[in-house]
């Protein structure tokens, strides 16, 4: 009878211990064309996959394919009456990244983090949509990057062929559950 009492106590500690480890949440997702003649969004969304996890998910579909040039904007903007530039804003030769990794540029990091959720795995020139599948923040994404407890925003911007195509800005918490134990 002890046993089963010891078992079940650790179980309930075990599950309160993890629940209580979301630092990072998905809080919104805006997808916006620039050039429809180029690309459309036919999916854009978040989805609650279980308790406390939110999936960003995004489709982007080109009409003019192949894609043989690929510039990726990504700047980080802190929410404070607005939101405000914040650390960084990178520009970045995808191309050229996929071939030759910079381990010392912010765009690195960013990769690492969203590259099993996304199908940019190979080199230009691409001849396929780009899909985004139920990409989930995960606190390790942030062991790097001094980022304090705060709302922020993700922005991405795409320019194929020399021309600015779409832009999407990821909104997400960081420090939701008020953890003092987080480090950064």
């Amino acid at each position: 009878m002890k046993f089963v009492a010891v078992r079940v106590l650790a179980l309930v500690f075990v599950t309160l211990e993890c629940s209580g480890d979301i630092k990072t949440r998905h809080t919104n997702i805006k997808c916006e064309t620039l050039d429809k003649s180029v690309l459309e969004f036919p999916v854009c969304r978040l989805k609650v996959l279980g308790r406390g996890i939110i999936g960003a998910s995004a489709h982007l579909k080109f009409r003019k394919l192949p894609l043989r040039s690929i510039l990726i904007n990504l700047s980080s903007w802190k929410r404070v009456s607005g939101y405000q530039p914040f650390l960084f804003n990178v520009t970045v030769d995808f191309c050229r990244y996929i071939k030759h990794p910079n381990p010392l540029n912010f765009f690195h990091y960013f990769y690492l983090g969203i590259r099993t959720f996304i199908n940019l795995n190979h080199t230009c020139p691409y001849n396929h949509d780009i899909i985004l599948k139920d990409f989930v923040l995960n606190d390790k994404m942030f062991a790097k990057v001094p980022f304090p407890k705060d709302s922020y925003m993700f922005s991405i911007k795409f320019a194929t062929n020399g021309v600015w195509t779409g832009i999407i800005n990821s909104y997400l918490d960081i420090n939701v559950d008020g953890n003092p134990n987080i480090y950064f």
